[in-house]
C-alpha cells in the first residue's frame, strides 16, 4: 500500500472506454456495489465506472474500496489518438503484390 494520493484525473483512449473489463472487475464491482448489477452501473455510472479502471490499471496495489469511492470524483479525459506515432487506430491497407 501507499500513501501517494490518488490523481483527479485520468487518460484514456478510445480504444480503453469500448473494452469490457476483465472478470476480475466485474466480481470485485459487485461486491463494492451490491445493490447494483454491472449492468446498471454501465447505465448509470459510465464515468466512474471508466475512472475506477483507469485507477485500478495505474494504481494495482491500492485498496480497491478506496479507489472505487475516489471514483466518483475523478475526471476522464479521452485521449487524442495521434496518426503519426505508429499506433493508428485505423488498420492499414494491404501492401501491393511484388512482382518480380
Amino acid at each position: 500500500m501507499t500513501d501517494e494520493a490518488l490523481p483527479l484525473e485520468v487518460s484514456v483512449t478510445q480504444a480503453f472506454i469500448a473494452r469490457m473489463p476483465s472478470q476480475r472487475v466485474i466480481d470485485l464491482l459487485a461486491k463494492l456495489e451490491p445493490a447494483m448489477k454491472f449492468a446498471e452501473l454501465v447505465e448509470t455510472q459510465p464515468p466512474r465506472l471508466i475512472a475506477f479502471r483507469a485507477l485500478m490499471r495505474d494504481h494495482p496495489d491500492r485498496d480497491p474500496t478506496s479507489v472505487w469511492l475516489h471514483a466518483y470524483d475523478v475526471e476522464v479525459v479521452v485521449a487524442e489518438i495521434d496518426p503519426f506515432n505508429g499506433k493508428s487506430p485505423t488498420s492499414s491497407p494491404p501492401s501491393a503484390p511484388s512482382i518480380a
